[in-house]
């Protein structure tokens, strides 16, 4: 899998931000075994895989020591001025009444 090509502008803000490694991810193998299993015993309810040892979730810090993300310090956010309706219509093919979309979620 060849590696996406990050515009040179934004590349030093990728790295401080702790996220390159993230970006050079490139192909993982899966044990489709493993995940099938996991999906047998996922729980929507309660979130968490039920486990003959008990009960497991995974969490934000298990995601962070996987993939060696930071997760401390103030959160990577921006401004999002994106016309949902009109990218309802275009993933969806429906045009959604402005009643049924509250900010990023549609209600139903």
């Amino acid at each position: 899998m060849q590696e996406w090509e990050m515009d040179p502008r934004i590349r030093r803000y990728v790295m401080q931000s702790g996220f390159y490694d993230v970006y050079r991810v490139r192909h993982t193998s899966l044990d489709w075994p493993l995940i099938t299993s996991l999906v047998e015993r996922w729980r929507l309810e309660t979130h968490t895989f039920h486990l003959p040892i008990g009960e497991m979730t995974v969490t934000l810090q298990d995601v962070a020591m996987i993939l060696g993300l930071r997760i401390h310090g103030p959160p990577i956010t921006g401004t999002c001025d994106i016309d949902w309706s009109l990218l309802c219509s275009e993933f969806l093919g429906v045009v959604l009444p402005l009643s049924q979309i509250r900010g990023s979620a549609i209600s139903t």
